[in-house]
């Protein structure tokens, strides 16, 4: 609004001005006029499609509408019922987060003031750091959306029914230091993507699975 309002006084200055001779003709007069209001138009275009341009999803928006319909498939899942709006963010099932400075979420027990916070998913600040559901009985696939979680260090799914493949996505992922993804259905050659993460990774476990594919080449010692 600060530059949009800018533009209006420039081009009311530029319009209004008092002219350097006593009579300005009336043609000099109008295409003065014509080029304020294209000026106008354009800042306010600008202006408007800045104001309207969406913002980033978070963690929590991501876990809602994208994660958990993919891990899920096409059946309700028990386990991931408890991520709920209506149920308080310390209670739902298999996650740990974090704030954006770095302190730890305490869900530790009932104790934890947190524990019965139901407008705490609300909060921008809050990253997901862990996702653990083994043996959970899920039965979609692995979702993209795992990659763009920035805080996310531990991602354990193993022992479950999670078809197709692994997502290339996921060897973007920022943070991840430890990945189970052992004993499920995946198949498919797994993305040479993965292993970005070697420089962090403490361990992958990929076994129990049908995915193909060759190792990296071992790194030259320093």
């Amino acid at each position: 609004s600060l530059s949009l309002s800018l533009s209006l006084s420039l081009c009311v200055c530029l319009c209004f001005e008092a002219p350097p001779m006593a009579v300005q003709k009336p043609l000099s007069l109008l295409k003065t006029l014509l080029l304020c209001f294209s000026f106008l138009c354009s800042s306010a275009n600008t202006f408007f499609s800045f104001a309207k341009s969406p913002s980033s999803p978070t963690d929590v928006e991501l876990l809602l509408f994208k994660i958990k319909p993919t891990l899920q498939g096409n059946s309700e899942n028990l386990m991931l019922s408890s991520w709920n709006t209506t149920i308080p963010l310390c209670q739902w099932r298999g996650l740990k987060w974090v704030f954006e400075n770095g302190t730890s979420l305490d869900c530790e027990g009932l104790s934890s003031p947190q524990w019965s916070n139901l407008s705490l998913y609300k909060d921008p600040s809050l990253h997901l750091l862990s996702l653990q559901l083994p043996s959970a009985n899920l039965s979609g696939s692995i979702p993209r959306e795992l990659g763009a979680l920035s805080a996310l260090e531990t991602l354990y799914l193993s022992l479950n029914s999670l078809s197709q493949g692994v997502p290339l996505e996921l060897g973007y992922s920022s943070s991840l230091t430890d990945v189970d993804l052992g004993h499920n259905l995946l198949t498919g050659s797994l993305s040479p993507s993965i292993w970005n993460l070697c420089d962090r990774l403490v361990s992958l476990r990929l076994h129990g699975n049908s995915l193909s594919g060759s190792l990296p080449e071992p790194a030259l010692p320093n």
